[in-house]
């Protein structure tokens, strides 16, 4: 995702849509093009990496994605280390598809994919982290069918539409062959 007009107006666009909110964000938030844009810096400023998806040379949807710690998931550093070894380069990704016609077509796996295949070799990722609301299910069997496994449950990790949910972490390891 470049810092464009043209890019924070299509991140609008999605942020806007219900059906995209309704796993993103929620229905009761609002977002401005100001905010768009606040959000964009503040994710640069923690060392989050913004991205377009593109299919065939149409922007279709948004991943991003940073080096992760166990405070990223308000977890106990024994629970997050279970799984990711202490000198491992962990990365956590977020992605959707925002052009709703483009779901359920195989797609959005397509693109985890290929993010995957980024952090794992040109980013030199040693694992990956994910972490859906657990009412999110289209988004937890792409995550299932691309390799990833539940690792935990943090209760009532994010607020949406005045509610808290519980997220399920799933992780993925680098394949040694």
């Amino acid at each position: 995702m470049r810092a464009v007009e043209e890019d924070f107006l299509l991140y609008l666009k999605w942020m806007t849509d219900p059906l995209t909110m309704k796993y993103w964000e929620g229905m009761t938030e609002h977002f401005t093009y100001q905010r768009v844009i606040e959000e964009y810096w503040a994710g640069i400023r923690e060392g989050v990496i913004p991205c377009i998806i593109i299919y065939q040379g149409k922007s279709i949807g948004f991943c991003q994605f940073c080096i992760l710690n166990p405070q990223y998931y308000e977890v106990p550093a024994k629970l997050y280390y279970s799984f990711a070894g202490r000198t491992e380069l962990v990365y956590g990704i977020d992605i959707f598809l925002g052009e709703t016609e483009y779901r359920n077509h195989g797609i959005g796996s397509q693109a985890l994919m290929l993010l995957m295949r980024a952090l794992f070799s040109d980013y030199h990722a040693d694992c990956l982290m994910i972490d859906p609301k657990i009412h999110n299910t289209r988004a937890i069997r792409c995550y299932h069918k691309a390799g990833f496994r539940d690792l935990f449950i943090v209760p009532h990790r994010e607020l949406q539409d005045g509610i808290y949910h519980d997220s399920l972490i799933m992780g993925l390891k680098k394949s040694k062959t």
